[in-house]
């Protein structure tokens, strides 16, 4: 599987272990790689240099080895810039990070686009910090280098719109963070490749943020030809199925509500939801999680870090979120939306014996229905998103479209492209 072949990497933005983690990626599915050099634009961002870690390690000054980044990458702040100091206790207490709650835990830090310092550390093992001085070491160089993304296409049949299926590689050591949606897609691929696709589908391999800011800044995801984009992360852990809904509201939303999977309103926190969502860009991008993730969440207590390991993973769990994932395409594809049948304003329903015979106050719950059917009847909603504005059941709203479908009140109208 590549998630276990690609756990032990020393992943990050950019780097070698990057590019071999996309080599590994392409044993598994076709792709297409995109490079682009360290110091290039993206919109606001600037792609960083590649952080190249020779050594780190904190020593008693009897020169005894107490961390060291070669047991594990974590231990070191991400591109940590280079120190050889000895420093009191006092001084070099504020860069040790740990987690009381997670006692044998190494956590992750990062400092990508700063020149900062830092170890990271189990609290059991900062407990043991007995000495007044230490002396720490970190040889790191930053080099121009290149970031590399990649992609696989499934070119749809009928419509040049596209859907993008994103996730991302770049946290060292850790299995259910970002790998898990990697191979999610990577099985989703399998049943996507013999499905009569309407839309083309997009998988997106990439670094987080920096790399989906990439893929809009240079064009290679144009928003206006996107229908709607999903984000799968952290799904190797965890029962159920949680989903935060796109910025807008998009039909998608309505499609996975109706499948009673758990949802979240839209904020701007997360993954790369975000980028896909913001200003300027606004694709309707939604986040399917088991494990929805911020530190201290009783489902994933293990977040960023040294705990997110293999063992933790269930791969029952990663193939499960495919075929959610799956159903859910194929309903987005294959539900219809409605349109009116004639050339604008309400229809005349008496024309079609739907409406009373003597008119007076008030509106009984057939004729309401009815009434918001004809005015959700506009060629973009599907019977989900009509259920879900309306707030009526399912049941009650397929018998009323039933009847006015009939009727050649309305009709059915497929993929309208939005």
């Amino acid at each position: 599987m590549f998630i276990s072949d690609a756990v032990s990497l020393n992943r990050s933005l950019l780097g070698e272990d990057n590019e071999k983690a996309i080599d590994l990626l392409s044993n598994y599915i076709p792709i297409k790689k995109y490079s682009i050099l360290s110091g290039t634009k993206c919109f606001d961002w600037t792609v960083p240099q590649e952080w190249k870690l020779q050594k780190a390690i904190l020593q008693d000054l009897n020169g005894n080895v107490i961390l060291d980044a070669n047991d594990n990458i974590l231990h070191v702040v991400q591109h940590s810039k280079s120190v050889d100091e000895i420093l009191v206790k006092s001084e070099f207490e504020k860069r040790l990070h740990y987690l009381e709650d997670l006692p044998d835990a190494i956590p992750y830090r990062t400092s990508y686009y700063d020149r900062e310092w830092g170890f990271c550390l189990s609290y059991n093992q900062f407990k043991n910090l007995k000495d007044d001085q230490y002396r720490v070491i970190i040889k790191s160089e930053f080099v121009d280098s290149f970031m590399s993304v990649a992609e696989c296409t499934l070119p749809g049949y009928k419509s040049d719109k596209e859907v993008i299926l994103s996730s991302y590689f770049c946290h060292p050591n850790q299995a259910n963070d970002g790998l898990s949606g990697v191979e999610c897609l990577i099985r989703l691929y399998d049943q996507l490749k013999s499905y009569h696709r309407h839309y083309t589908y997009r998988l997106m391999f990439i670094p987080e943020t920096i790399g989906s800011l990439y893929l809009l800044s240079h064009k290679i995801v144009e928003p206006h030809n996107v229908e709607y984009a999903i984000v799968p992360s952290c799904v190797g852990v965890g029962d159920d199925l949680h989903y935060k809904r796109t910025y807008n509201g998009h039909s998608i939303d309505n499609i996975v509500e109706s499948m009673e999977i758990s949802t979240y309103k839209f904020q701007p926190f997360g993954s790369d939801e975000r980028q896909y969502s913001s200003p300027k860009i606004r694709i309707p991008t939604g986040l399917l999680m088991r494990s929805p993730y911020y530190e201290g969440t009783p489902d994933f207590a293990q977040y960023h870090t040294s705990e997110d390991n293999l063992e933790l993973i269930d791969i029952d769990n990663i193939q499960d979120t495919a075929d959610v994932l799956m159903k859910m395409i194929e309903r987005y594809e294959k539900e219809p939306r409605y349109i009116v049948n004639h050339d604008g304003g309400e229809p005349f329903l008496s024309k079609y014996n739907l409406y009373r015979k003597v008119g007076t106050t008030g509106h009984n719950d057939w004729d309401k229905i009815r009434n918001w059917i004809i005015f959700y009847s506009d060629g973009e909603n599907t019977i989900s998103d009509i259920v879900s504005k309306t707030g009526y059941s399912r049941e009650s709203v397929e018998d009323c479209l039933t009847t006015l479908i009939k009727n050649k009140v309305i009709n059915e109208c497929r993929h309208s492209g939005r």
